[in-house]
This record gives C-alpha cells, sequence and structure tokens, in this order.
C-alpha cells in the first residue's frame, strides 16, 4: 500500500512557485530523510501531505485517500506531525494539556470528549518528556525546547500509523531528545509506524 503518493505536486504562493512537479511514493512501512536547505520547501511539502495546507495543482493521496471536507481530520488523526515552524504560527495562549490532546481530533482544538484514559497518556508522555511541571502552562509561556517537546507528545498521543518530524530535535535538551530518538529507532525497527524525517 502507498502511504503517499503524489504526482506533479505544486504549491504556488502569488507568481512563485514554492514547490512543482513533486513526483514522490511512500511505501508502507518505509522510513525517508528528506534533506534541504532552509526556505527550500520542506515544511510546506510536509505540511501539504499531512493535510494542513492545501496544494495548488497536482495530486496527492494519503493512505490511498485523496482529502476532502469528510475525510481530513480522519486522516489527520492517524499522522503525528511534529513541527515549530508550522505550529508556532498556530498555537499561543492554549494549554499544553489540552494541544496534546488536540490531535485526538485532528484538528487543532480538543476534541469534545475525552477519556480519563486519554488524560493520563497525555501527562504521562509530557512526564515522559521531562516537562510535567508545564501540563496547564500555556504554548506562549514555553521555552523553544519545552514546546518542541509538547509538539512530540502531541504527535505521539493518537498512536499514529505515520510520523513527520520536521526538525523535531530543534531547541530540544539532552533528555527529550534522547527520548525522542529513541522513540523513533524503536518504532522503525518494529516497524510499526512509517517515518518521514527532515533536516536541512
Amino acid at each position: 500500500m502507498n502511504i503517499i503518493e503524489t504526482k506533479a505536486l505544486a504549491h504556488k504562493q502569488g507568481s512563485k512557485y514554492l514547490l512543482r512537479d513533486i513526483n514522490w511514493t511512500v511505501k508502507e512501512g518505509e522510513h525517508w530523510i528528506v534533506f534541504g536547505a532552509n526556505g527550500c520547501g520542506k515544511t510546506t511539502l510536509l505540511s501539504i501531505v499531512a493535510g494542513y495546507k492545501q496544494f495548488s495543482s497536482g495530486k496527492l493521496t494519503v493512505f490511498g485517500q485523496s482529502y476532502s471536507a469528510e475525510n481530513i481530520l480522519d486522516i489527520r488523526k492517524q499522522i503525528g506531525w511534529i513541527s515549530s515552524s508550522f505550529f508556532d504560527k498556530y498555537y499561543h495562549e492554549e494549554a499544553v494539556l489540552d494541544i496534546v490532546l488536540s490531535s485526538l481530533s485532528g484538528a487543532l482544538g480538543v476534541p469534545f470528549e475525552v477519556t480519563n484514559a486519554q488524560i493520563k497518556k497525555a501527562k504521562r508522555l509530557l512526564t515522559d518528556l521531562g516537562i510535567p511541571d508545564k501540563i496547564h502552562a500555556t504554548f506562549d509561556m514555553l521555552s523553544k525546547g519545552e514546546r518542541q517537546s509538547v509538539l512530540i507528545a502531541r504527535a505521539l498521543m493518537s498512536n499514529p500509523e505515520m510520523l513527520i518530524l520536521d526538525e523535531p530535535c530543534t531547541g530540544l535538551d539532552v533528555f527529550p531528545r534522547e527520548y525522542l530518538l529513541s522513540t523513533i529507532r524503536d518504532l522503525a525497527e518494529k516497524n510499526e509506524v512509517t517515518i518521514i524525517f527532515v533536516t536541512h
């Protein structure tokens, strides 16, 4: 099964193409590293794949489906998306716990119903990442590394089928960096999730 398939994918901003003629296939169980200089369109491409940005032309399927108003939230829930350059634009005064739980909705906000078990899992992830005291803090009050830890917890919260990691170690201290890399290594070795790792 193709997890990601793009054909002649393009994204245009004004008269300028940020992406053009992207043809890419990622099969189930594969792990990819995406290299590129700052500003070359890495985050734009993965924002489109993760369902958070629209493309201008071409075709895209994720888990064999094209995004639509009916399925976009369900597809997003299957994707763990870590990108400070993306989420820093959207999260400000939201509580850390709410941000982590938001992955369960496939949107940027908290789902209407959250179970005690889900809240416990979110708190455990934040504890494992070394920021248990920040659970009720707001995103704008966190350091760069703490924000990245929150996004990691958000990405892992829904047991995703695909992890998209946009320079995930940026700003992390040693402890959360080792936790993240160890988790990625374990998932990769068990082939439980398709991993896209973006770096410059």
